[in-house]
This record gives structure tokens, sequence and C-alpha cells, in this order.
């Protein structure tokens, strides 16, 4: 299924990118080219058998010893065209499920300038409705070894869109506020518990607020979407429920509905908080999702940290959790006819193991603790050492990856230690 916007803004990405690298070298001699990057260099060692740990759904998951979860290499490149308009590429290479070459691109946009409170931007973005929205890739720009994954893990599969928004910005009282609304697309690779698949979020509608005074800082967003498309097929039980008629299993429509994704909405609310006075540290986030599909639980998830930072060591403490709102799992098949025969009511039973397997990719109910500390080893590079611990109710495994079905909840540590460069 294509979308009627998709061709459009994909060209639109392809056009911009051509005309940045083409005219590299003659904004360069006008010295209207920057370049920048950032890196890090990360180990983590998880000590779980049977659950693998990835920083987010669109990276693979793994246990034991490794490198791979958080060491990145990224470039920036801002092109000033003129005083109105300018464009930002910015490639990031890490770890992930998508290897594809533009999928390495986080950022790839075009902006106008219209005055000093407005802008306006066209291209390949990233979706603003969490604080770390600009810079998540950028580890030495925040505290932590990773942005909490109960909080951060779920909205990876939006992290960017494709399409076009505008800010206003303005002084108001004795802050400053900033307004964004946005419309786009997005695609995704990524995987829970089992193999990845491809998701496609259509019409996706962004809206933003933060208002900014002296060391503190709030901020709310919204971001509305529907489901376009899912690789993960269900043919299997569409099919069956095909196959026998309403007499025969009156709750089959009712089923299909609920396993079906086209046009389903996805809603995320999203509250923040943030006070810096040099000395501490102080930021939270919650987050509520609704969904009308089955497959995507609805949840509410958040975290609080807090830092001190008395020099040039910054000591941390964090508390996250993700939780479902109520309970929209159930592998129960629907109504069957009591009339029905007793080899149709044995085979449209059968398919509730399979049901089950769908649906359990999304369960989904943990929280962690975390401890650490960072390190202003000189004015561009950061050391950060930080130990998680993590507690998941039984079942709900689906921020990890699934080795092996443990019998009951489980306790993981994972401990990383950090360099994290600015260039």
């Amino acid at each position: 299924m294509q979308n009627k916007i998709r061709r459009p803004l994909r060209t639109l990405f392809y056009l911009l990118l051509l005309n940045t690298f083409n005219n590299n070298s003659v904004f360069a001699s006008e010295d209207m080219f920057k370049f920048s990057g950032f890196a890090t260099l990360g180990a983590i060692y998880n000590d779980s058998n049977d659950l693998g740990f990835h920083t987010n759904f669109k990276t693979p998951a793994r246990s034991g010893f490794s490198f791979a979860p958080d060491s990145l290499i990224g470039a920036q490149a801002n092109i000033e065209f003129n005083a109105q308009w300018d464009a930002v590429v910015q490639a990031v290479y890490r770890d992930k499920l998508d290897d594809k070459v533009l999928n390495y691109l986080d950022v790839a946009f075009l902006r106008y300038h219209l005055d000093n409170s407005w802008e306006i931007r066209a291209g390949r973005m990233n979706t603003d409705i969490y604080f770390l929205s600009e810079y998540k890739s950028v580890g030495y720009a925040y505290l932590w070894a990773r942005p909490p994954s109960e909080f951060y893990g779920k909205v990876s599969s939006v992290s960017q869109f494709e399409g076009a928004d505008v800010l206003y910005k303005r002084s108001f009282g004795d802050g400053f506020l900033q307004i964004k609304l946005g419309f786009g697309e997005s695609d995704a690779t990524v995987a829970t518990i089992g193999s990845a698949f491809d998701i496609h979020f259509t019409n996706m509608m962004m809206a933003s607020l933060t208002y900014q005074q002296d060391n503190w800082q709030v901020r709310a967003s919204l971001l509305d979407t529907k489901v376009d498309e899912f690789s993960a097929s269900t043919r299997t039980i569409e099919e069956a429920i095909a196959l026998f008629p309403p007499t025969i299993w009156p709750g089959g429509p009712e089923l299909r509905d609920r396993l079906s994704f086209v046009g389903k909405k996805q809603q995320f609310f999203g509250l923040g908080y943030q006070y810096d006075n040099d000395l501490w540290l102080v930021q939270s986030e919650v987050g509520f999702i609704d969904s009308e599909w089955d497959l995507e639980r609805d949840t509410v998830s958040g975290y609080i940290s807090v830092g001190y930072q008395p020099e040039n060591i910054t000591y941390y403490a964090t508390i996250s959790a993700v939780r479902p709102t109520k309970n929209n799992v159930s592998d129960d098949v629907g109504e069957i006819s009591p009339s029905a025969p007793e080899y149709a009511v044995a085979i449209i039973q059968s398919f509730q193991p399979l049901i089950r397997k769908a649906l359990d990719q999304n369960l989904i109910k943990q929280h962690t603790f975390s401890v650490g500390a960072k390190w202003q080893l000189s004015p561009s590079l950061v050391a950060k050492l930080q130990v998680d611990y993590s507690i998941i109710a039984n079942n709900n495994f689906s921020l990890w990856r699934l080795y092996n079905e443990p019998d009951s909840g489980q306790e993981v540590t994972v401990s990383s230690l950090n360099l994290n460069w600015i260039f």
C-alpha cells in the first residue's frame, strides 16, 4: 500500500540531498560551509543469558560484553545560503537493524527563516516530542550513558520523519516560548522480543510547546499518526476467518478488525520538566501511548533523574518505569456458534497460540534504577560510568530480545562505560 503523500515527500528529500552535496565546494569557499562531528565509544556488559539488551527498538540486541549498543560516530554539515536560507545534513553510523545507506542519514532538511520568530523546514527531521529530540545521538550533550529506555525505547520507531514543520519562538513574560507544528510520515525497522519487522506511519501530526525561564524549562508534546504498512503477517489467522462464515464464527470479523493495522490510530502525549542551576540538575518526562490497534499496547512511561555536579564530575541517579494503562491484550478468538461442528470449534480455538504470540511482542512492564558518574575530561571529551538494574514483570519482556523463555520475571544488570567526543 502506498500513501498519496509518500512519493512527493521522498522526491523532496532526494532533491535536497542532491542540491546540498552539489554545492558544497561553492559554500565552503565562501565560508558558508561548517562541519562538526561527534562520537561515542561505549562498552556494556549484560549479565542475563535469557534477555538481549538493546538501546531502542531500532538496534540489534546484545548479551554479555559488547561495544555495539552505544558506540557510534556522526558528522553534521551546516550550509548557510544567505540570511534566510540554510540546510543541515547529519549522518550517524551505528549498529542498527536496517542498514540501508539512506537510513544512516538522521537529518537532511532545508530551512527558511521568515524573520526572528518564524522558521519553516522541509526534508528529514527529528520528531520533536521529547527533550532529547534534536541531539539524542550526541552522548556528550546529556547526562546518562544513554536515554532511559523505558521512556525513549517505545518512541524510537518515530524518532525521525520526512515532511515539514514550522517553528514559532518569542520572548514571553520573563522567559522564552517556542511552539512547533509538523506533518509527515516515517519508516522504521524495529524488533522487540523476536525477529525484526518493517512499519510505515502516515499522517503524522506533531505539536510541541516549550517554555524556558532562568534555570528551568517545561514542555508538552503530542504525536498523532496512523499505521499504513506492517510487515509482520497475520495472514494465517485472516485466511482462517475467511473460511468460516459468521453463522459458525460470529466473533471472526471482530477478531479480524482487532488484528488489522490499516488506518489504526496511534497517539503519544508527553510532558517534561528540567531544572539546572549548574550544581543540581533535575530532569523528568512522562509519556502516554494510546492505541486503537491490539498489537500496540496502551502504556504510560516516565523517568526522573537527579544529578549533582560540584566540579568536573557529575553524580546522578535515575528511576524509570513503563507499564500498561489497560489490558487491551487478549487471545480470545471471539464468539463461536453453539451449533458449530466440533472440528470447526477445534480449528478456531487452535488459533489462540498464534494470537498470543503476536500480542506477546508488545507486552511491557518494568522499572529500572540507574546510578552513574560523568567526568569532564576536557572541553570536548567526557567519560561516563553507569549501572542499570532492571526489574521486569513476568512475560513483559518487549524492551529486550528474548533468547530463552524465562519461567518468571527477571532482574537484569547492565553496566556501561562510555567516552563521548565532540569535534
